[in-house]
Order: structure tokens, then sequence, then C-alpha cells
């Protein structure tokens, strides 16, 4: 039995937390005892199966404990003081501060790997900066695990050691996406008309003000739609005040989080991911698994998912390209049923077990490497 801890930060269920959840689920519990922790405490019942172990480092995030574990963390205490446990691998699941906190893993019997889940290149304000000091925590990993290609070029073109870095796709749990799909969609939505639903944190990087923008274009060009975006975060106000000034109060919906959002990608017409980056994108995954036609901008990730445009619409990175990508599907319903077809095809090639099981073989490869 292979003694196994993924750290991370937080299980608020983000993207990378989503399918961190969806891994150490899969995992064979008959060669993996595997424990799960992160920094601040979360109900980890809600999406961890019975059998894993869940530990935590902090209660509450209030004030006083966030200066301490940014004071801990600063004096490379927080793993000596808060993990405790003889694991055979360790894993820090998500870039920046989780990794930061294992590099200082006094371990010394374990395997050590580190997941990344972004196009860091992207990513960085200050590319150097960040190279400067994340360069000695990469060094304390065994292997580090990149959710796709294109994140994994961007990570080898800053920091180097190819040899250490491999990719392997984020789990999903299939299954368990088609049944949730079939649920009532949430309180306060409802299908109305033609269905734009795109998914994701209101930060910058997901350019959904620039979705509103383009949103408003269709709707003065006579193609008549709803748009629904789901997700919370900063640019809340912002994206609440582009609503008011363009009048789009009738057609767009921000519902916030939604714990099950599959029935509103059931729902949907279109899938749209206006991106300016991503790592792997989970909202698209879960999109092909249910045979849903989808525009995206040609951001990470999008190219192994779907292809050269052959399982979903993949256009430049830019207003007008969005623009026009959405007009065509909108405007032709055969378009959107090829789309559709195309992608139930790619995602019979996502599957939990699959997945999961080539995370499987690294872990088993890494103990082989240890005996």
């Amino acid at each position: 039995m292979v003694r196994l801890l993924f750290f991370i930060e937080e299980l608020r269920g983000g993207g990378a937390e989503k399918v961190l959840c969806n891994l150490v689920n899969a995992l064979d519990p008959e060669k993996f005892d595997v424990t799960v922790q992160t920094l601040w405490k979360a109900d980890a019942a809600q999406c961890l199966r019975p059998g894993i172990r869940y530990r935590y480092c902090y209660g509450g995030k209030t004030a006083f404990n966030v200066r301490r574990s940014r004071l801990e963390a600063a004096l490379g205490w927080t793993y000596p003081l808060h993990i405790k446990g003889r694991y055979d691998l360790e894993a820090a699941y998500l870039e920046f501060g989780s990794t930061k906190i294992m590099a200082g893993s006094t371990n010394r019997r374990a395997k050590k790997l580190a997941w990344v889940h972004c196009d860091l290149a992207r990513n960085l304000s200050d590319p150097a900066a960040f190279v400067a000091k994340a360069s000695k925590w990469y060094d304390k990993y065994d292997r580090v695990v990149c959710v796709s290609q294109t994140v994994r070029d961007s990570f080898v073109a800053l920091l180097g050691q190819p040899e250490k870095t491999i990719v392997l796709y984020n789990t999903v749990d299939d299954a368990e996406i088609r049944e949730k799909a079939l649920a009532p969609l949430p309180e306060g939505l409802q299908k109305r008309r033609m269905t734009v639903v795109s998914v994701g944190r209101l930060s910058p990087e997901k350019q959904f003000s620039m979705l509103l923008s383009i949103h408003r274009q269709l709707l003065d060009s006579g193609l008549p739609h709803d748009l629904w975006i789901l997700g919370e975060g900063p640019e809340r106000p912002k994206l609440e005040a582009i609503i008011r000034e363009n009048r789009l109060a009738d057609s767009v919906r921000l519902p916030g989080f939604c714990g099950n959002p599959y029935p509103c990608l059931r729902a949907a017409d279109l899938l749209v991911c206006s991106s300016r980056f991503e790592g792997f994108s989970t909202f698209v995954t879960e999109g092909v698994i249910l045979g849903k036609p989808i525009v995206t901008t040609d951001c990470s990730g999008m190219r192994e998912l779907l292809g050269d445009s052959e399982y979903g619409l993949i256009t430049e990175n830019s207003e007008a390209a969005l623009l026009e990508g959405m007009r065509k599907m909108l405007a032709s319903p055969s378009l959107r049923t090829r789309y559709s077809e195309k992608a139930a095809i790619r995602g019979r090639s996502f599957t939990a077990q699959e997945l999961s099981k080539k995370t499987e073989l690294l872990l088993i490869s890494l103990m082989e490497e240890k005996k």
C-alpha cells in the first residue's frame, strides 16, 4: 500500500480543486492510502469519498490565521508544524503557494511531485522574478506534472528541467457529470430561448467583459439569445456595471458559483470559453463529455482538447474573432448539430477510469525508482 499525500491550499470548488477530488476519488483504494491536506479547513466530506483521510493546517480564514499562515510560510515552518505522517509520495497539487510549502518537506524518504495547472508564461506579470524564487522550489521535486502540452512547453521555457516534466490530463468524473446534468436548472434560471453558457471565475483572465461586449453586438445584429455566466470572483462589480450600462439585464444572468453547473451546460445551445489563458479547461472538457457545441479562444490546451477545430470551433484570441465564431454557431443550427456530434465522440476519451489509470502508473513508477 502506497501512502500518498496531496496538498492544496483550499477545497472550495475551483477547477484545480475539483479535478483533485476527481483524481483521488478514482485512485485504486487497494493500492493507495490517500490523504488530502489543505491550508484552510474545508467541508471535505462533500467532495472526498469515504476512506480518504482529510487534514488541514488552519481553521477559519480569520485575519489572525492569515497573518500567521503568511509568517510561517515565509519562515519555512508550514510543513514541519502542520504536515504530519510518513508518506511515500507527496504531491503539491497547485503552483505557487502549495508548491512552495511542499518544497519545504522534511520527509526525505518521500518522492515528490508538483502539479502545474496554468500557462505560467501568460499568467505571470514578472516571469523573471518568479523564476528567480521558484526554481529552487522545483529543484526539490522528482517530477513536475503539467495538465497540458502547452502548460509543459511554457514551464520548460521558463524553468527548464524537461527531463522530469510530463503531461497528465486532469481527471474528470464523466459518469457523475452525465448523472448530475439531469437535475433541474438552479433556482432563478429559466430556459427561454437560444442560450449561451460560460463557466469560470469572474476574474480578468476569463475576459468576461469581452464576452458581454460580444453578446451586445450579437443582439444588435439580430441574433436573440440569453447569456449565462456561472462563477464568482472579483470582477462581479465590473461585469454588473457593464450589464447596466449596456441594458443587458433582460438577457444576461450571473447566478454565481453553482455546485452543480451541469444542468446549465445541458440546457445550453452553445458553450463559450473567452479566456486569455487556461491550463486544461475543466469547463470545456465537461462540455465535450456532454456533447455540446463549443466556441473557444485559442488558449492553452484547447488544441489538445478540440484538435484543429475538429471537435469544437477555435478562434484567434481576440474580440473580433470570437464574435465571428459565435455568430457562425448561433446563426447555423446545422453547424451546432455537427459540432455537438463531434464533441460527443471526443468526450469518450475522457473517462475517470482511463485518466486516473495514467496517474496511477506514474505513481507506481516513482515507487519503483525509490526501491
